[in-house]
């Protein structure tokens, strides 16, 4: 006698194959979410953290100097940086009429770099660059040749926390020289 239709036994094993493909896939697809995710966070980490090093380079390299008059003080720590900038028409040399900068690290809730745009007349005009992302005080050393200053920015979603796929971390690197002072 030939019957026309499934044994219960066909169709549980019908039910856990086709349970089986669907938390395959849908493992595949909560991993590949996840990591999808993690690199968006880390893109956006790299976006904010190449910001502020695009313009700690763009300034820094206005700054003068040469062996008498350096213009680029790094503290100890590492944590700040001031540099003299020509900003008048006598090109390569510095007065009163030009100006010092600043970049601090501030630790704390804020984790940012502050950019102070005059310390010396106008120390309360600053801006916060990487706000709430900076890992490591200690940003700027003193480079291997004089008036150079290498930056090291390293950044995380949530610098309190551990480095992980919901935390992700960046570092950026750069080595920045003064323009030398006219003799004049």
């Amino acid at each position: 006698m030939s019957s026309k239709g499934f044994t219960l036994t066909e169709v549980l094993i019908a039910i856990v194959l086709m349970g089986l493909v669907i938390v395959t896939v849908a493992s595949v697809d909560i991993t590949s979410r996840r990591f999808f995710g993690s690199i968006t966070k880390e893109s956006r980490i790299q976006d904010e953290a190449k910001i502020a090093m695009e313009h700690i380079v763009k300034n820094v390299q206005l700054g003068i100097g040469d062996a008498a008059n350096p213009g680029l003080v790094v503290s100890a720590d590492g944590t700040t940086i001031r540099v003299q900038q020509d900003t008048n028409s006598k090109v390569g040399k510095f007065d009163a009429n030009d100006r010092t900068i600043e970049y601090r690290y501030e630790g704390g809730p804020g984790y940012t770099i502050v950019f102070v745009q005059d310390i010396i007349n106008d120390p309360t005009n600053t801006e916060n660059l990487a706000e709430g992302m900076v890992v490591r005080s200690d940003i700027f050393s003193v480079g291997s040749a004089p008036n150079q200053v290498d930056v090291e920015i390293q950044a995380r979603r949530d610098p309190t926390q551990a480095k992980s796929l919901d935390n992700p971390e960046t570092t950026l690197t750069s080595s920045i020289v003064l323009r030398a002072m006219s003799c004049k």
